[in-house]
């Protein structure tokens, strides 16, 4: 640790491996529970489309981040930790400055990032790099997942996208999400090609009335792959309060027929989806997640 009144320099550089114990040691009290960082970290090393900068002071190890490349134009920075002995000295911003320029390198026309609505330390940081918040993503779960009865649900088929993708264009959900989904905590931009691997993948439910589409839900089983659970996860949901709760039902019967056990929702803080949520039981989590964003060009 360092003396409070002293400007320390601090180094910004690619990890190494031999970071993983210094690194741990300050990672290990992020949350009551502990960190996700040492489970991912010796992956993240060895990802192609993604790098992870630690910022040291006097040769030590005092925090990181983790920049992926999702899109030639797009990148996801996560991951981001500061050993609280040097907080408050610079070390965040240095080392998102550091991401930005790499992306920049990298020819990424913008940067994502998300952090809780109450880490307000993080957002003032986040403002003065230019960071813009440009979304508002609640979190959800339930574990009481019954046989339920749908109306005008059902799976998406291919011929479906092209209808499917003139929805969104004109939803409003799809605005105020920031035309974004969500697959454990990381947020990509959904393009038409997104849509169509979801359908193609039987990932998404759609909503239809007389005219029409008027909803639709992808779904993914990330988090049963990553936690070795039996559980599904909502990506993006969109649609009225009515459409919302009966895509929902349509899932819940999904997961209660092939045996899963859990439900993870992730959405946009939209009044109604959230209300349907809230109708079947699902434990709305707080904080909730705000997205940001910064152009590089």
């Amino acid at each position: 640790m360092v003396n409070s009144r002293t400007k320390p320099k601090i180094y910004v550089r690619k990890a190494k491996s031999s970071d993983k114990e210094a690194v741990f040691n300050f990672c290990r009290k992020t949350w009551s529970w502990g960190d996700y960082i040492p489970k991912v970290w010796d992956k993240w090393l060895k990802e192609k489309n993604s790098i992870v900068f630690v910022a040291t002071i006097n040769k030590v190890p005092v925090g990181i981040s983790h920049l992926t490349i999702d899109k030639p134009s797009e990148v996801w920075l996560s991951g981001a930790r500061t050993d609280p002995n040097y907080r408050r000295m610079g070390v965040a911003t240095a080392i998102t400055k550091k991401c930005l320029k790499y992306a920049q390198v990298k020819g990424a026309k913008i940067a994502r990032l998300v952090t809780e609505s109450n880490n307000k330390a993080a957002q003032r940081v986040l403002q003065k790099l230019g960071f813009q918040p440009i979304t508002e993503f609640v979190e959800a779960k339930t574990e009481n997942i019954t046989k339920e009865v749908s109306e005008n649900s059902r799976w998406a088929e291919v011929k479906d996208i092209n209808s499917a993708w003139a929805y969104l264009q004109n939803s409003e959900v799809y605005r105020e999400s920031a035309g974004l989904y969500t697959v454990l905590f990381h947020w990509y931009s959904l393009e038409k090609e997104d849509l169509e691997k979801f359908v193609k993948q039987r990932k998404v439910i759609l909503h239809e009335n007389s005219k029409g589409v008027d909803g639709l839900v992808l779904i993914d089983n990330a988090s049963s792959r990553e936690w070795r659970e039996k559980s599904l996860q909502t990506c993006y949901i969109d649609g009225d309060y009515t459409a919302a709760l009966d895509m929902l039902k349509f899932l819940e019967n999904h997961c209660y027929t092939i045996g899963i056990q859990k439900i993870y929702a992730f959405t946009c803080n939209y009044k109604p989806i959230v209300k349907a949520l809230d109708k079947l039981g699902f434990e709305i989590d707080e904080p909730t997640d705000i997205v940001y964003a910064k152009k590089l060009v």
